[in-house]
């Protein structure tokens, strides 16, 4: 952990990235003043509330002249807490995997220190999809455990984070159901086993959540109920502005994809608006919000009529499902089924899932890397070498008017990854419906079939 942490620190002082980091640390030094009431004033705030008070601590050190005035500490204090959240991840998989064997704990340790999607996402870039990843982990490590009041606290804290925290909401929704009252598949499930303990055990995860809920947005929906200086908007506008801040950042980017590598973007949608029309009635967000339904609709079968049960796997497949079929998705937002991913490989201990996390790691650094780096080529981080000896002027000088040669390639790296995410995705959906209808799930997919086959020949 300790290695890791050294390991991004390392990149986040030396890599320089204003894209993003910028437009956060403008928001941190804007929360210096009216805190509570900083959705109402805070430009273009589209953050739930808790992971402002981080941000209030790196305006705090931007403010002081030698950090924020020299660019390496600048970086370091944008990307410090995501730097930690995800080292701590190193921890979570330890203590998830060291349960089987300690060698096991190493390996899943070691896999998260160099993986490289969440050092480029937290290192160079200085997102926080990691402090989000780190949650999920302790959410869903806190669901292994059975502590239904430490989920429901987790599962609000990542509510309030990201909006991307809710969608986790119908596998924890149901693995809690499953914890409190058992197997909910029809043949074993009564309404016998709705005791009180069972429904005490329920209400613990619901009054945690809700309790933490109302500890994190009440005061800031009160800071901005109470803000005079924004007239333009009613005291209830104000009062609910922490809330609708989740429907604002929905509505905010209305495209088929934004840079995400999956199946929109192999059908070359990237940039194209949601509404344009498939068929008479038919929009693409209409089939967007079509497959996040049936998405829905597959997890619930999942714990209703599955042979086994994971909700390290369960989550990961739903999340894979709105990342490739839904609207609106970004290239980072595929990086949270990477630790769901790696749990659902100790979890069930199969090799295959081993090899999913290493491609679905290359596939989703790749999508990140190819973004950032087309925006930092843009930036000319390079220029200064057309004034040095050190390189051929001449070839420098043809590269500053006509930019990065593969710059112009930018579309067939993006079909190429866009094509081995949807192959990764359907090789994940095959093993995933194996594993939860397939008695025999551990046997080859083609010896299985050759078996099916033989058996309705002699039927």
């Amino acid at each position: 952990m300790l290695f890791a942490l050294m390991l991004r620190l390392m990149i986040a002082v030396s890599y320089l990235n204003s894209y993003d980091t910028e437009w956060n640390i403008m928001w941190a030094v804007q929360l210096g003043k009216h805190f509570f009431a900083a959705h109402c004033h805070v430009s273009d705030l589209d953050y739930p509330p808790l992971y402002l008070y981080p941000l209030y601590f790196v305006g705090r050190l931007i403010s002081v002249e030698g950090i924020g005035g020299y660019p390496p500490f600048r970086m370091l204090a944008i990307k410090l807490i995501p730097c930690v959240t995800d080292s701590l991840t190193c921890a979570v998989m330890y203590r998830l995997a060291s349960k089987k064997s300690k060698q096991l704990g190493l390996l899943a340790a070691v896999l998260w220190a160099v993986n490289p999607a969440s050092v480029f996402n937290c290192a160079c870039w200085g997102q926080t999809d990691c402090v989000l990843m780190f949650m999920a982990s302790l959410l869903m490590l806190a669901l292994e455990d059975k502590h239904v009041t430490a989920a429901g606290i987790l599962w609000a804290a990542m509510c309030s984070t990201k909006l991307q925290g809710l969608y986790l909401t119908p596998v924890v929704g149901m693995e809690v159901l499953t914890i409190c009252f058992g197997r909910l598949s029809p043949g074993e499930f009564s309404l016998a086993k709705i005791k009180k303990p069972a429904v005490m055990r329920f209400v613990r995860f619901a009054g945690a959540a809700a309790g933490t809920l109302a500890a994190v947005y009440l005061p800031f929906m009160i800071g901005a109920g109470l803000y005079r200086n924004a007239p333009e908007m009613s005291f209830w506008e104000r009062f609910f502005k922490p809330v609708t801040v989740y429907s604002e950042g929905v509505a905010k980017y209305p495209y088929a994809t934004l840079n995400a590598d999956n199946i929109y973007m192999l059908f070359g949608l990237n940039g194209v608006r949601d509404k344009l029309s498939i068929l008479p009635g038919i929009s693409v967000s209409t089939i967007g919000s079509l497959f996040l339904l049936l998405s829905v609709v597959l997890v619930v079968a999942v714990y209703l009529f599955g042979r086994r049960r994971s909700h390290w796997l369960a989550s990961f497949i739903f999340m894979e499902c709105i990342f490739m079929l839904t609207c609106r998705q970004h290239e980072r937002y595929q990086i949270l089924t990477l630790v769901l991913l790696m749990g659902a490989f100790v979890q069930i201990a199969d090799k295959r899932l081993l090899t999913l996390f290493s491609l679905n790691s290359l596939v989703i650094f790749f999508n990140q890397f190819r973004v950032l780096s087309r925006v930092r080529e843009k930036s000319g981080w390079w220029h200064y070498y057309k004034n040095t000896n050190m390189v051929n002027r001449e070839s420098v000088r043809n590269i500053y008017y006509r930019g990065a040669e593969w710059l112009n390639h930018t579309k067939v790296y993006s079909s190429v990854n866009s094509l081995l995410n949807v192959c990764l995705f359907a090789a994940a959906m095959v093993f995933a419906v194996r594993y939860f209808a397939d008695e025999f799930s551990d046997q080859s997919l083609l010896k299985r079939l050759t078996e099916l086959f033989e058996r309705r020949k002699k039927a």
